[in-house]
């Protein structure tokens, strides 16, 4: 860089800027004033300038220059940079506030370094004068009388740039350069629109810091009134006097000085044009009425709007409707800017009232670019790399600093963060919203400062790179009863409540009744969401029907009218009919509200929650509509099932509730499970259902494309409840029971852009259940350990960060919270080691030996790709002939069998089947894609869609192998509806024998309809229970092993070295996984050869839960909780030998949670015992069976 010098000379209108400093109560104290105001300013100096060759004006100044010194930076010749030099006490020059570039990305750093150094006057003179002979004496500029540079000699050419605020002349800037670096017509033009800009910022902060000015604007803006009025005359529609009077009652309403700092003369004209015509319009049609205007003033009447590209300008009266209507009409104008900008929101509100005796409300949305929009959210915030343009032209350093460190107190948090200041006449509260702003949240703040008896005088909202948005809002008292010790009462309650605000769920932000606060909205909208799910039926027939296909026998029958039961209720229930109901009766809506808060809320008395019988009469007898009074039934039995929830944390990602599942699952459901956590979030509903205390299953997020919602929605419960239970029959030989957790992101776009937002509020808010925590009263009476898993859509980097956000909050089993973690944190990859695939591998196998097959001479049918997990690795473990794949890019089909070779690879590289050699198809075979239309078959048959053709394909009557192994695709693709497309034409199956590797793929009914066919098919629980398997010897690990053991024995090393013990460890979980399924296999096997159970998903059910019912009676017998002799033996025989080497049984006893030993003694013992004995064998057997073990080894 090279320095050359730009001097701040006079001002042509300097009238004004003394105006303005007069008014701001004696000297200007920021920085921004006194780096602008000139020492030694005459006005009636003479400055002569005419134009340049370059487009820029030279100057001639008669008499002396005064001013304070700023630098010039001239880089490579074609980019300028501004900045001022601000004099402090002690001598020295400080980069100060007023800065411009035309390439502000390109200066950012310059900038930033200038910032932290002060440099001696003396120092900056010198450097002046070593550089006299660069310059050349033009004569265009003489008597440069500034201090500390009277040596400045030489010739030099120099350019005049006069700053223009609020369409005055308010300063020439003069422009030193070596004639040879003659800056170009654009740069001049560019440097003076940004000095323009910096200029205003500087009289924006003046006009900001002193009270008084709002009641002096006409005065401080006197040649813009003037101009106002001509304009306005120029139009001829109102008689001089009126707008002589309307002009100054404008400029007298007390809005900020910085709405007329903002706007020119032409856009203040139009303004108030507007206001004129509207007051006549009204007031005419008022007096026709003969009536007091104020009971029917057309509040409407005054809302106007100016629209523009990159600017948009809403006015309205300060009523809360049409408060309410501006900000949805700013909402959507800020939701159609373009993805490259982003908006930044200012809102001045008039201290005088301009009709009806209510206040102008006046907000101006403008859009600018970010300088980096590709910022890596999860770097710590630097001010300069996530701001807009904009924002860093018109921002000074202290404020800019303010807002950085603000941003950095809020990033990786996941809830609002807050800073109340005090400034007079009022307090400012900056609120930081880290991942984007609640949608209305502007208007429900509103709505709590109207509550709370505080008012809103300017607010300026901005969007930032990273997805934080920030408001800052200056606040006044309006109840002169309230003490300043009740204000700060009242600012602590608006922070807490605009907390509340970022988690209120869809349902409540939909209720439209004002009366209710942010926490009234918020435990209503978690109820809507359990009354949806499991409001009972009250109807006396369904019941009737109910029991008579149950009598009898009527299995599928059953299911498809308890499924065609849920599916109607939900439909009477929706959040729509909900909030009615809350809004038609708000009284019992408060009373439910209150018997919630009734023994939970922390600091009263607690007590058992029970349903609330006086109510309930009193909603019997009040609320005519039976449907209406199921509602509020509903209600209350929400309430009583509350044991645990964070509804009171102050500082929360998302609501959760643990809630007592004995009081709401009905016997439509094959089991009632240990715990269900409901978690709502505002982007988000979700439940976690546990069969066990210890439980371990993966976290599943469920996004809804193409209008699928609705459907998701509704089966949300079911699906979670169906995965979970399936989890437990097949965690049936580890110590965790079955657990599933589902997210489903709300159906907008901005929800379902951000699942890891969602999933990190699901996580967070569950561990507020479980960590020792003030503000969550706890009616369980008990402490509970949580574990998780990957699912659908939340593998990679999400798992990790659950388990260092967890080791952050103090939680003692973070490493053992999630599986799926990188093998650098001790994770075992189900993929890359093909864990789950094992499991499935094994039933077909075994499947394929009891028919004496040969696997290579079987032809093969699989959902789910080369792409994925399961997919994978069962191509790449089995030697079948696979005919035909379906995976998420299409459909391909060659009847030969596909080309092992390029399959292979296709695994190996992890690619969809769209990378496959078509060249390597046989003749009839064909490959289609998702994205194709109107393709013809070898077949001649035209296939207009390729995603309905892939969505369907399964069912494709045409499609026939011997085996079908579904490795993906979405629950209950095959059902009851849809079953006998199955079949053949004679009623014969498709495929003679399916596993399910995917999870719930064939519904419980459809399964017996192929059963019943002749199909041999291995479920879902006995099949994919590799995974499970792996994972829970991977936690075993954590939990045994010391930190420092963990991290050198099981996870490998950043470089890509493996520890010996990973490897052997692996292969030690991969051959006990094979076991575990053999045996599995073979017990299955045997009963049904003996011929007790007509279908083999029973057996494999039964066998389940037999391994369940008999784990679930050793824990809970005197057995194992007396016997330590027992339960060493059991442990010396059920952990791995190899983990044991390294960690002496002593010290797993002393490490590893009491409840977790017990399940593991159980689980391993009830599975040896089933596995050998089968479904016969009474708790006498086992317990004979338990004698014979202790003798054993003994």
């Amino acid at each position: 860089l090279k320095l050359q010098f730009l001097y701040f000379i006079d001002t042509y209108n300097f009238a004004m800027l003394n105006n303005l400093l007069r008014s701001a109560r004696g000297p200007a104290t920021r920085a921004g004033a006194r780096a602008w105001r000139p020492r030694s300013a005459r006005t009636g100096q003479k400055v002569q300038m005419r134009p340049m060759s370059s487009g820029g004006l030279e100057m001639q100044v008669e008499g002396g220059l005064r001013g304070v010194v700023g630098t010039l930076s001239l880089v490579e010749k074609d980019a300028v940079y501004v900045e001022a030099w601000v004099p402090e006490n002690d001598g020295t020059l400080r980069c100060g506030d007023a800065w411009a570039a035309h390439d502000a990305e390109a200066f950012a750093g310059v900038r930033k370094i200038h910032e932290e150094v002060h440099i001696d006057a003396g120092i900056l003179s010198e450097a002046m004068t070593s550089h006299e002979a660069e310059f050349k004496q033009s004569g265009s500029v003489s008597n440069l009388d500034m201090p500390g540079f009277d040596k400045l000699s030489g010739e030099f050419s120099a350019a005049a740039l006069p700053v223009i605020y609020n369409s005055e002349i308010v300063a020439v800037f003069l422009l030193l350069y070596r004639p040879e670096f003659e800056p170009p017509a654009q740069q001049l033009k560019r440097l003076r629109g940004d000095l323009t800009v910096a200029v205003s910022h500087i009289m924006q902060g003046a006009l900001s810091s002193a009270d008084s000015v709002y009641s002096q604007s006409e005065e401080i803006f006197d040649s813009q009134v003037k101009k106002v009025i001509e304009l306005l005359q120029r139009e001829g529609t109102y008689s001089e006097n009126a707008i002589q009077e309307e002009v100054h009652a404008f400029y007298n309403l007390g809005i900020s000085p910085l709405y007329f700092a903002q706007n020119n003369p032409i856009q203040i004209a139009k303004h108030i044009s507007s206001f004129m015509g509207a007051k006549k319009a009204v007031h005419t049609s008022l007096d026709d009425l003969d009536h007091d205007q104020s009971d029917h003033a057309d509040l409407g009447a005054m809302s106007f709007q100016f629209i523009g590209q990159k600017e948009a300008t809403f006015f309205c009266l300060d009523d809360q409707k049409e408060r309410r209507e501006l900000l949805i009409r700013m909402n959507q104008y800020v939701a159609a800017t373009p993805d490259n900008l982003t908006t930044s929101i200012t809102m001045f509100r008039s201290r005088e009232p301009l009709v009806y005796g209510k206040s102008l409300l006046m907000v101006t949305a403008t859009r600018s670019r970010f300088l980096n929009p590709d910022v890596c959210k999860t770097d710590v915030p630097d001010i300069w790399q996530v701001s807009s343009a904009a924002f860093l032209r018109t921002k000074s350093r202290p404020t800019r600093s303010r807002y950085e460190k603000m941003l950095q107190k809020a990033h990786g948090q996941l809830h609002p963060v807050s800073e109340v200041r005090n400034r007079e006449p009022g307090h400012v509260i900056m609120l930081v919203f880290p991942n984007e702003a609640p949608e209305d949240g502007l208007a429900q703040m509103f709505d709590i400062l109207d509550y709370l008896g505080l008012r809103c005088t300017q607010l300026f909202g901005e969007t930032f790179a990273n997805g934080a948005v920030t408001y800052n809002v200056y606040l006044e008292n309006t109840n002169p009863a309230h003490t300043e010790a009740q204000v700060q009462r009242n600012l602590i309650s608006l922070t807490r409540r605009m907390t509340t605000l970022a988690v209120l769920p869809r349902s409540a932000r939909l209720n439209s009744n004002t009366s209710l606060g942010p926490r009234a909205k918020l435990y209503l909208g978690c109820a809507q969401v359990f009354t949806y799910h499991f409001m009972p039926h009250r109807s006396e027939d369904f019941h009737a029907l109910r029991m008579y296909l149950k009598e009898s026998n009527s299995d599928v029958s059953l299911d498809r009218l308890d499924r065609l039961g849920r599916a109607m209720q939900k439909n009477a229930v929706n959040l729509h009919r909900f909030n009615r109901t809350m809004e038609t009766y708000p009284d019992i809506a408060w009373s439910v509200y209150d018997d919630f808060m009734r023994g939970r809320k922390p600091g009263s008395e607690i007590t058992t929650p029970t349903f609330n019988d006086e109510l309930a009469k009193q909603i019997k007898s009040t609320v005519t509509d039976p449907l209406d009074q199921d509602i509020f039934m509903s209600c209350l039995l929400f309430n009583q099932a509350i044991l645990k929830t964070n509804f009171f944390s102050r500082e929360k990602a998302a609501t959760a509730f643990r809630l007592d599942p004995t009081l709401f699952i009905t016997e439509a459901y094959q089991e009632v499970p240990h715990a269900v956590f409901l978690i709502v979030g505002s982007a988000f509903e979700g439940f976690h259902v546990r069969f066990r205390d210890i439980s371990r299953g993966g976290i599943r997020m469920i996004k809804s494309p193409n209008m699928a919602y609705f459907k998701n929605h509704q089966s949300l419960f079911e699906e979670n409840y169906n995965l979970a239970y399936t989890q437990q029959l097949k965690n049936k030989d580890i110590p965790e029971g079955g657990s599933k957790g589902t997210i489903l992101l709300n159906p907008d776009e901005r929800s379902q852009n951000a699942p890891d937002d969602a999933f990190k509020a699901y996580i967070d808010s569950l561990l507020d259940l479980v960590l020792e925590n003030d503000q969550v009263v706890n009616l369980l009476g008990k402490d509970e350990i949580l574990f998780f898993g990957p699912d659908e859509g939340t593998a990679g980097d999400v798992v990790v960060w659950a388990a260092e956000h967890a080791a952050k909050r103090g939680y003692p089993y973070w490493k053992a919270i999630t599986t799926g973690k990188p093998a650098t944190m001790g994770g075992i990859p189900h993929d890359v080691y093909g864990m789950t695939t094992r499991s499935v591998h094994q039933q077909v196998l075994g499947v394929l030996k009891t028919q004496g097959l040969d696997e290579a001479e079987v032809t093969k049918f699989q959902t789910g790709g080369p792409d994925g997990d399961l997919g994978s690795n069962e191509i790449l473990i089995s030697k079948d002939k696979t005919v035909s794949i379906v995976d998420g890019s299409g459909v391909i089909y060659d009847a030969a069998g596909l080309d092992r070779p390029e399959l292979m690879r296709l695994a190996k590289e992890r690619l969809m089947i769209d990378s496959f050699d078509a060249s390597k198809l046989g003749k009839d075979a064909y490959r289609v894609l998702v994205d194709d239309k109107n393709v013809t078959l070898p077949s001649g048959e035209v296939i207009e869609s390729g995603l309905v053709f892939r969505n369907e394909y399964h069912l494709r009557t045409e499609l026939e192998a011997d085996l079908f192994v579904p490795c993906g695709g979405r629950p209950d693709s095959v059902n009851i509806n849809n079953v006998d497309k199955m079949l053949k034409k004679d009623g014969t199956p498709r495929f003679k024998f399916i596993c399910e590797g995917a999870n719930l793929f064939i519904t419980r009914d459809a399964r017996r309809v192929l059963e019943d066919a002749g199909v041999i098919l291995m479920k879902d629980a006995t099949c994919n229970k590799g995974g499970v398997t792996s994972s829970s010897l991977e936690v075993l690990a954590a939990l045994a092993m010391s930190e420092e053991q963990h991290n050198e024995l099981m996870c490998v090393k950043k470089d890509g070295s493996v520890p010996e013990f990973y490897e052997k460890y692996v292969k030690q979980v991969q051959l006990v996984i094979e076991e575990n399924a053999r045996m599995e296999f073979e017990a299955c096997w045997r009963e049904r050869v003996a011929g007790t159970h007509k279908y083999m998903v029973t057996i494999t059910d039964l066998l389940s839960k037999k391994i369940n019912n008999i784990n679930d009676m050793l824990q809970n017998s005197s057995i194992l909780k007396e016997n330590a002799h027992l339960k060493k033996l059991i442990l010396n025989k059920a952990l791995p030998a190899l983990l044991l080497e390294e960690v002496p049984l002593e010290v797993v006893l002393e490490r590893v949670p009491d409840a977790y030993l017990m399940a593991i003694c159980g689980a391993y013992f009830a599975a040896q015992y089933v596995y050998a004995h089968g479904l016969g064998g009474s708790e006498v057997e086992v317990l004979d069976f338990v004698q014979k073990f202790v003798k054993f080894e003994a």
